[in-house]
């Protein structure tokens, strides 16, 4: 019997998804069910010290009388995109790169998702469907507790101590809010919430959010001659000001973005949410200044428009941390030399944890897992990749 298997299993049947519309933490109760047991499991392999605190995170340590610790982090919570509590994954044995068949209704194939052609000749764990995975992050759970139970038994092989934390609502980007670096007590750290476990990451966008709000005059239609304002088209234009090709869709690598995510309203006012990313922090600044511009612009050709820009900083690249801080990153590559596997570094186009926890002052960067394809119904895990990083996991503690 595959163990991290039975485990991972095991895990991803319990539902976790976050809710991005509560205001408490952890968003669900379910999450917090999840962490009372996931320190069930870690009592039972042998860590004596694993608790929950009182905002739902879970700790764990495994003092190895040595000088220095380094943490492994994954978060609980699922993407609240459809419904996870998968009880029924199809387990492909040495995938050949057929068209896989998950119900009646929805297959995939490597045409569609090219992620499938990177996998074949592993085994890998499918979804009925209609299921979230949850591999994300599960699989970094399951990963961690493989590892942490080979710790406890083979101790004089590693040089370091062990730390764990399992978050919450990592989701809904609350995932550090409760993050206790004191607690977790490690020198160095890594979430374990990639995709490739062949790639790490120690950069991710800046990011910044902004909400515009426009209003217009609004009077009855057959009266309005000369009169009325439309918001809506208003919103409209101050949008088609922005860079037209400058989105998620026709972006790529260090390329940032501005994504508008959310538009609604009437005739007497409008609303457009966006979200602002790059990994530069002067083309961020760009960006901003790009909305400041367009509302300028709506102002001077609409005078008696209200329209109000408000633009919000919300994480940082952990890349500006790391030029100046290498230690890291120098563990990576000595356990990926030292288990002779390939390894590149990516970009994240997007926030992690480990963004907002390096800047709490614990250096924090992010390792694969073996998950493909996440937040939908299409989403599966490599358990080949999953029992490899395990291995890794041996040799950045050597």
């Amino acid at each position: 019997m595959r163990e991290i298997l039975e485990r991972f299993k095991k895990y991803i049947a319990i539902e976790t998804m976050s809710d991005p519309n509560a205001d408490v933490y952890p968003s669900t109760e379910s999450q917090r069910e999840f962490g009372s047991f996931l320190v069930k499991d870690l009592l039972e392999i042998g860590i004596e010290d694993a608790m929950q605190d009182e905002n739902g995170v879970v700790y764990a340590h495994i003092d190895n009388k040595k000088e220095k610790t380094i943490g492994l982090i994954a978060h609980m919570d699922t993407a609240p995109t459809i419904q996870g509590g998968l009880k029924n994954p199809k387990l492909i044995n040495k995938y050949d790169g057929s068209v896989i068949k998950l119900n009646e209704k929805y297959s995939m194939s490597k045409e569609d998702f090219p992620s499938l052609e990177t996998v074949i000749g592993e085994d890998i764990l499918v979804t009925d469907g209609e299921h979230l995975m949850g591999g994300d992050d599960k699989a970094g759970i399951a990963i961690i507790v493989e590892f942490a139970k080979y710790f406890i038994s083979h101790k004089e092989e590693f040089n370091y101590n062990l730390a764990i934390s399992f978050t919450c609502d990592e989701e809904i980007g609350r995932g550090a809010s409760k993050f206790n670096v004191e607690r977790m007590n490690a020198d160095v750290a890594y979430t374990l919430d990639g995709e490739s476990i062949y790639e790490a990451n120690f950069e991710n966008f800046n990011a910044a959010s902004a909400e515009v709000e426009i209003d217009g005059i609004g009077v009855h239609p057959g009266m309005a001659y000369g009169v009325m304002i439309n918001a809506l088209l208003v919103a409209m234009e101050f949008h088609l000001m922005l860079p037209k090709d400058m989105i998620p869709s026709k972006t790529k690598d260090h390329e940032g973005f501005i994504h508008l995510e959310e538009f609604k309203g009437d005739v007497e006012k409008a609303k457009l949410s966006y979200i602002l990313r790059d990994h530069d922090t002067e083309l961020l600044k760009e960006k901003k200044q790009m909305l400041i511009k367009a509302k300028e612009e709506i102002e001077k050709r609409y005078p008696k428009v209200k329209i109000e820009l408000n633009i919000k900083d919300e994480y940082r690249n952990m890349h500006d941390y790391f030029i100046n801080d290498m230690e890291a990153i120098n563990l990576i590559n000595k356990a990926y030399i030292s288990s002779l596997t390939k390894l590149k570094y990516e970009p994240i186009r997007g926030g992690t944890d480990g963004a907002t926890i390096t800047y709490m002052g614990l250096p924090c960067p992010n390792l694969g897992t073996g998950d493909f394809n996440p937040h939908g119904r299409f989403e599966f895990v490599s358990i080949t990749q999953m029992e490899k990083m395990v291995d890794i996991l041996k040799d950045l503690f050597h």
